[in-house]
């Protein structure tokens, strides 16, 4: 009985594991605004020690950070909060995804396999998934406010703005997110 009990275990889990898609990750955790995926240990370091946020850093100095997930969720609040002075737009209620993928590569393989498209991207923002998948190898500051300016844009407007508008806007938040 013990032995088909573990054996039912493993089953799920290897069953678990088969059903996430490319650029899915096993590790994830949640914030306020954001649930950010990973899929190692190294990979959250890593893309903690790439985001340089700059003068955005004295806001963060008044949270309660021990661990590098705090850090991390720390960095991303004050930025989505920065991106939204910057917009002047601020969607109640707003959640994001941020999936990290190792490098540019990563990125275009999920792009590849949700679009059927090619596309050469360090990050995008899905519409339709309200995720985020960002390179890790590749992030700054600049990037991730070009994508959250794309996430404030897509909460805040209860119809869709053209394309064009939408990256408008998340080029302007890119643009102004050390202002």
């Amino acid at each position: 009985m013990r032995s088909l009990r573990i054996f039912g275990l493993a089953a799920l889990l290897v069953l678990g594991c088969s059903l996430l898609a490319p650029g899915a990750s096993a590790l994830a955790a949640q914030s306020r605004y954001f649930t950010v995926r990973w899929s190692n240990p190294e990979l959250l370091r890593d893309f903690n020690d790439n985001l340089m946020i700059g003068r955005l850093g004295r806001f963060i100095q008044k949270k309660n950070i021990v661990t590098v997930e705090d850090e991390v969720y720390a960095k991303l609040d004050v930025i989505l909060e920065k991106a939204q002075l910057v917009l002047d737009m601020y969607p109640p209620k707003m959640k994001v995804t941020v999936v990290l993928l190792p490098d540019k590569n990563a990125v275009a393989a999920v792009y590849q396999q949700k679009y059927g498209k090619e596309a050469n991207n360090i990050a995008y923002y899905s519409l339709s998934e309200n995720t985020v998948y960002v390179s890790v190898d590749d992030v700054n500051l600049r990037v991730i406010a070009h994508e959250l300016g794309h996430a404030i844009v897509n909460h805040y407007f209860k119809e869709r703005p053209p394309y064009q508008i939408h990256e408008l806007m998340a080029q302007f938040t890119e643009k102004h997110i050390t202002d």
